[in-house]
């Protein structure tokens, strides 16, 4: 599922998992942040490759929320023969990483605080972990369904 490419940045080495629908620049364009900057390490020091792992987390959470809710079996792969539908999971992916990183990755949060205890609930957690933008963007171009019919998006026949 990941496309995992070599890289030495930063010192980090082995492989490195990249975002398919979205880059570190295309999130500087839609939000005016540029990650590279944001996640760089306290001394300072800028490396790429967080960017990209952030970007990767957000589309692979984005991606598995919609596999598991939705009753389709959508074929990710093949979105890029179809550019509006592209350009739709590109959208939702960048509004997913925006809410990721304005309050954090919930999907890894436990709701358990070592002082107060228990916080928040598994279910409440799970509600709030992806962006409402995101799957409304998702739902305009119908690549979140949850129409009980289990069929291929994109059959290749149909290309």
């Amino acid at each position: 599922m990941a496309d995992f490419s070599e890289t030495g940045a930063g010192g980090s080495g082995g492989f490195v998992p990249k975002a398919r629908f979205v880059t570190p620049d295309d999130f500087l364009n839609y939000t005016g942040k540029d990650l590279r900057y944001e996640l760089r390490d306290t001394g300072g020091a800028v490396d790429d490759t967080k960017a990209e792992r952030f970007l990767y987390r957000a589309e692979t959470r984005l991606m598995s929320f919609v596999d598991h809710a939705s009753f389709r079996n959508y074929q990710w792969d093949e979105l890029a023969y179809h550019p509006d539908d592209f350009q739709a999971m590109k959208r939702a992916v960048l509004e997913q990483a925006l809410y990721m990183f304005r309050n954090g990755d919930l999907s890894s949060d436990s709701g358990y605080d070592p002082q107060r205890g228990p916080i928040a609930t598994r279910p409440d957690l799970v509600s709030r972990e992806i962006s409402n933008f995101a799957i409304d963007i998702l739902k305009e171009r119908g690549l979140f369904n949850q129409v009980m019919v289990n069929h291929l998006r994109y059959n290749k026949t149909w290309l």
